[in-house]
């Protein structure tokens, strides 16, 4: 009798940037959604919607990706922890991509750049310049242009992210977009968006030691 092995062609997608609304679910390579946890699931039990997809897709999970942030202090550090957890236990590759990422796939790329927000709260903004990667026979994606930043209410949009025409997500209460510079409507839920990153197969950290909860780097720091 020939025995067959379980192909691990799934990823386990953990993100708990945004605390009121976290996401665990695994992903097929081609990028479908293969399984997915209530969209309702509240941050504390984020752990225990791990340990269901471990529980009931073991034998197919090859890989794990966390979103690293910036977002929610609390609902980060969890998703990293669940992240961790599950990478050692199923002793597999384990990736880290940011909350800016998938705020930025949840558009289409066109052919420049792109400013990726969030609130940050207490009238900050988290921020990142993305551009589009268009090579022929890849997928089409957005790429990081340095890290995510904090700007602080007191201080006026940087230079950067003033010149950009276009963003994507919002720059939180009290704070309009720069002059000049147009929203892009989603075309994809964030859940889709979350898919279409791990999809493009993130490269994997060299150790596990090496998680962190690395939220942003705040404007004008050294």
């Amino acid at each position: 009798m020939t025995l067959r092995l379980a192909t691990k062609d799934w990823a386990l997608a953990v993100d708990g940037s945004q605390r009121d609304e976290p996401l665990v679910m695994l992903v097929a390579k081609a990028g479908e959604v293969a399984w997915c946890a209530s969209p309702e699931l509240p941050a504390p039990v984020l752990v225990a919607a791990v340990r269901e997809a471990l529980v009931a897709h073991r034998s197919r999970i090859g890989s794990v990706v966390a979103v690293s942030g910036p977002g929610s202090y609390i609902g980060v550090r969890g998703g990293l922890a669940a992240a961790l957890g599950a990478a050692q236990s199923l002793a597999c590759p384990l990736s880290l991509v940011g909350a800016l990422e998938v705020i930025a796939a949840q558009a289409d790329p066109g052919g420049e750049g792109v400013l990726a927000l969030a609130d940050a709260g207490r009238g900050g903004s988290f921020g990142q310049v993305l551009e589009p990667d268009l090579r022929e026979g890849l997928p089409i994606r957005w790429l990081p242009l340095g890290r995510a930043q904090l700007l602080s209410r007191e201080l006026p949009w940087p230079d950067s992210w003033a010149a950009l025409r276009f963003a994507i997500g919002g720059p939180g209460a009290g704070r309009t977009l720069p002059a000049g510079t147009v929203s892009m409507t989603p075309i994809r839920d964030r859940r889709r968006a979350l898919a279409l990153v791990v999809a493009a197969d993130p490269a994997p950290i060299s150790g596990y030691d090496r998680v962190t909860a690395d939220y942003a780097e705040p404007v004008g720091a050294r």
